[in-house]
């Protein structure tokens, strides 16, 4: 039996609004404000309105088939960072490989040079808070999760770095945050969950909640146990993470808040439901998650200001990949399906709109895996792969930007 806090979604549903719908009423007031009799200021002149915006395909550095960008973000208008790998071969996934990292000046990007790397894999995960302060987190796979190897860089402005990383063999990174100087990496080892946080000169290990660990059985016999996927970080004492989890009366998704002192969990009016987020983006107080039901099913997505949250219907039944709120407040969400095909959809004025993403030309497919916002702009940059015709399947990265 699925249970659902219909009364609480049903009452936010009228009261919680997102920045990108005060955003856009208050347009909407200027427009009617200035179509009024008189309205027009002394010398002002008409214009013509700029040019719309749209997704185009934008030229990334040169890569080799199989490459893959898979996470992307940027800080300014002329500094934004992408990851992946390069010369990969998906038979031999253990021998093959090399991580790359892609820099964007606001309009060429390029290969970045890395210290000399001595495995075979890639990066799959980048975050920064200033153009010197960028993380790159990757590193080997493997048929043996219990092999896996984490390689974490930074970048100080100047030049990239290997920092040292506390976790042993085995440990999966599911996302990482740069705030304030402070970085956090959130993953799991085994079935224990890992919070790590590099407080500027060392790394601080986290406790999860104690309802993560305090053992029992959930509904249907399913054990204890936390996820936690997606991040975000405004500061030291507020780093939300998306997940789900499962104990003694509680099942399905929810969040997880660190208020500088402990992490809580945030349910979000859900209940006894087999579904997780895997994503969250935004700012304080205006916050996004995004994820699917088991097994890539339905979508599901969550709007609140960090104390109310409504669930959102309207997405596509497709994998959601990522997300990213742009500097109008509104919310961008990638969607997969198996053609392969990708979709933007965004929610504005109380609605998801979709645009499909192009691709280049003699290219039979597109897969995208991050998406972020320009800061203090309204333009967005994405990443992803598309499949080259012929066999085996090849992938070539890409990248797409969003501007006028």
């Amino acid at each position: 039996m699925r249970l659902v806090g219909v009364l609480a979604v049903v009452v936010l549903a009228g009261t919680l609004v997102s920045g990108c719908d005060k955003r856009a009423g208050l347009l909407a007031e200027q427009r009617g404000a200035a179509e009024q009799p008189g309205a027009r200021r002394p010398g002002a002149t008409t214009s013509k309105e700029p040019p719309p915006q749209a997704w185009r395909i934008a030229g990334s550095a040169e890569t080799k088939p199989t490459s893959v960008l898979w996470d992307v973000v940027a800080v300014d208008a002329t500094h934004a960072w992408a990851v992946g790998h390069d010369s990969y071969d998906p038979e031999r996934s253990d021998t093959t490989g090399v991580p790359i990292v892609e820099r964007w000046d606001g309009t060429t990007w390029t290969r970045a040079e890395l210290p000399r790397v001595t495995w075979h894999g890639g990066l799959s995960l980048v975050a920064a808070d200033a153009p010197d302060n960028v993380w790159a987190l990757g590193g080997r796979g493997g048929s043996d999760p219990a092999q896996t190897e984490t390689h974490l860089f930074r970048y100080d402005g100047t030049t990239w770095a290997e920092v040292p990383f506390p976790p042993a063999k085995g440990t999966t990174i599911t996302d990482i945050a740069v705030s304030g100087g402070h970085t956090w990496l959130v993953g799991y080892h085994g079935g224990d969950v890992v919070i790590q946080e590099w407080d500027g000169s060392a790394w601080q290990q986290h406790q999860p909640p104690a309802e993560c660990t305090r053992g029992g059985t959930s509904f249907g016999g399913m054990p204890t146990f936390c996820n936690f996927t997606g991040m975000v970080a405004f500061g030291p004492s507020d780093v939300w993470v998306a997940g789900n989890a499962a104990w003694p009366g509680f099942k399905g998704p929810l969040l997880f808040h660190w208020d500088g002192a402990v992490w809580k969990p945030v349910q979000v009016g859900v209940n006894d439901d087999d579904t997780a987020f895997s994503e969250i983006a935004g700012t304080p107080g205006d916050l996004w998650a995004v994820g699917n039901t088991s097994g890539y099913g339905g979508p599901v997505a969550a709007h609140g200001d960090g104390k109310k949250w409504r669930m959102v219907e309207g997405l596509a039944t497709a994998r959601i990949t990522d997300v990213a709120v742009d500097d109008a407040g509104c919310p961008w969400v990638l969607e997969n399906s198996p053609a392969p095909a990708a979709t933007f959809a965004t929610y504005r004025d109380r609605r998801w709109t979709r645009t499909d993403a192009p691709r280049p030309d003699e290219t039979v497919g597109i897969s995208l895996h991050g998406i972020t916002a320009i800061p203090g702009t309204p333009n967005m940059l994405a990443v992803g792969d598309v499949d080259l015709p012929g066999e085996p399947r090849m992938l070539q990265s890409v990248v797409l930007e969003y501007r006028s």
